[in-house]
């Protein structure tokens, strides 16, 4: 799950300035105590400036070593993930449709909105 890979690293980033990308970093930052040192996108074009105080910045901004998790949706994934690839990120992680329910659900769960059944 993305909370364990998150634990593993001492700082973050997630790819995307949009719905999927603040779910997940309210849910994260919940979660682990952590914040995302930015929001990065690949154009300006469409996106805030900043989140709650968190900047957007261009991925060329990023040094290649940083743990990214890229908080966009599915279909949009399959076209980043390699351009980021191309670009020298090695430390990717997709939050799919999966992961990004799991996340949510433990999100929920700990701040008891949302009663879910439990998974068996």
């Amino acid at each position: 799950m993305v909370i364990d890979a998150i634990n593993k690293h001492d700082e973050y980033v997630i790819y995307g300035a949009q719905v999927v990308a603040y779910g997940a970093k309210t849910a994260i930052e919940y979660l682990t105590g952590k914040k995302p040192l930015c929001f990065a996108v690949g154009k300006f074009e469409g996106n805030p400036k900043e989140i709650e105080g968190i900047p957007v910045i261009l991925i060329d901004e990023i040094p290649t070593d940083t743990f990214v998790v890229v908080g966009i949706t599915e279909l949009v994934q399959k076209e980043v993930i390699p351009a980021l690839s191309v670009k020298g990120f090695k430390n990717i992680y997709p939050l799919t449709s999966h992961e990004e329910h799991l996340l949510m659900s433990e999100y929920y769960r700990k701040v008891g909105l949302f009663p879910l059944a439990k998974e068996g």
